[in-house]
């Protein structure tokens, strides 16, 4: 039996068997807004869950939509692709292709994928992603005031305890819980839909491969994504997106070098330059001394943090180190009460409830 199979069969069996925990569980399904993609004709359903390979999913979903419509040749199609894979986030998560707020039902034909990750890595991600930098500011603004902070030079200083203890009791007092830090269990359902694939962003290099050869889309889209998704980083797209953040949070953040120092700050933590490496200032000098524009911006960073690439295996380590620092400061009770919060999590997709050391 393949790792796939053993993971759809444990989770269905977990839902069968141990209906009492799922019962006792203390969160609902109307905290959260559930999204799905449905491509009737490539044969797969598939639940969005942010933080764990949205964006990838839906610039598959755009070239399932690209491979759906005839093109003039080959070439053509290829350049679409590569379009799609080089969108902005903000564009990308924009596109919304073939979208749904329901979830698949008992007669879809379709292949019904879900794909998961570690509760702990996920919520340092959206930590990262959306409260360090400037993203989710509301949010921030909101987690300061209930600690009494006033706002810094560029934003608001909210720790990861915080944020952590903002995400438990917004959703222990029965509020909307962002989808960004929302248990999968409540935005995918998977004790109600029958997924007939569960795959982990741990894994999911190897997994997408096995989730194309069921789809029902040509052998020519399986290639080509195939093989963009094993050659292909979009960080321009993700440096882009940081910087369009302050653009539009400006009057939060008023100069550009004192976020650039927390963006530098969220690419260490993220594995894509070293710790030893310092912020680069000098690079910057002559367009911020004037109006900076966001593509300048972007290209003088993107290309000094493509110089200074890292080796896959020193990013993964790297990475795992910041998860590990971030936790080692974390309480106790909070650490409970976030095991408590994604308990379906880490017991439906087998992942260890002992916080990342």
């Amino acid at each position: 039996m393949t790792e796939m199979e053993e993971r759809k069969i444990y989770v269905r069996g977990y839902c069968a068997n141990t209906s009492i925990t799922i019962e006792a569980y203390a969160y609902n399904f109307s905290q959260v807004q559930e999204k799905y993609y449905k491509d009737e004709q490539a044969g797969i359903s598939y639940c969005k869950v942010p933080k764990a390979g949205s964006s990838m999913w839906t610039q598959i979903y755009l070239t399932f939509q690209a491979y759906h419509r005839p093109a003039k040749n080959m070439t053509a199609q290829q350049n679409i692709v590569q379009r799609i894979f080089n969108k902005t986030r903000g564009r990308l998560h924009g596109s919304r292709p073939f979208s749904s707020k329901t979830p698949p039902s008992a007669n879809d034909t379709n292949v019904n994928v879900l794909t998961v990750r570690n509760p702990y890595s996920r919520l340092f991600s959206a930590y990262v992603d959306k409260i360090l930098l400037l993203d989710k500011i509301h949010v921030s603004r909101r987690i300061s005031q209930m600690y009494g902070k006033s706002p810094t030079l560029c934003g608001f200083n909210v720790t990861f305890q915080e944020f952590l203890d903002y995400v438990y009791s917004t959703a222990a007092n029965g509020s909307k819980i962002n989808r960004h830090w929302s248990p999968i269990y409540l935005l995918c359902r998977p004790c109600d839909v029958t997924y007939d694939v569960v795959s982990k962003i741990e894994t999911l290099s190897n997994d997408m491969n096995y989730i194309l050869n069921l789809s029902r889309v040509s052998n020519a889209a399986k290639e080509i994504l195939q093989a963009t998704l094993r050659s292909h980083t979009n960080s321009y797209g993700i440096l882009n997106a940081y910087i369009l953040q302050w653009k539009k949070h400006r009057e939060k953040c008023p100069s550009l070098k004192d976020y650039m120092i927390k963006i530098w700050q969220a690419l260490q933590f993220q594995g894509e330059v070293s710790t030893d490496l310092p912020l680069p200032m000098n690079e910057f000098d002559t367009i911020l001394t004037n109006d900076p524009g966001i593509n300048d911006v972007t290209g003088v960073l993107h290309r000094y943090v493509t110089q200074h690439q890292q080796t896959s295996k020193r990013r993964k380590m790297q990475r795992r180190k910041a998860l590990v620092d971030a936790y080692k400061n974390i309480s106790n009770s909070t650490i409970a009460k976030i095991q408590e919060l994604f308990k379906l999590d880490f017991l439906l997709f087998q992942y260890d409830f002992s916080p990342p050391s």
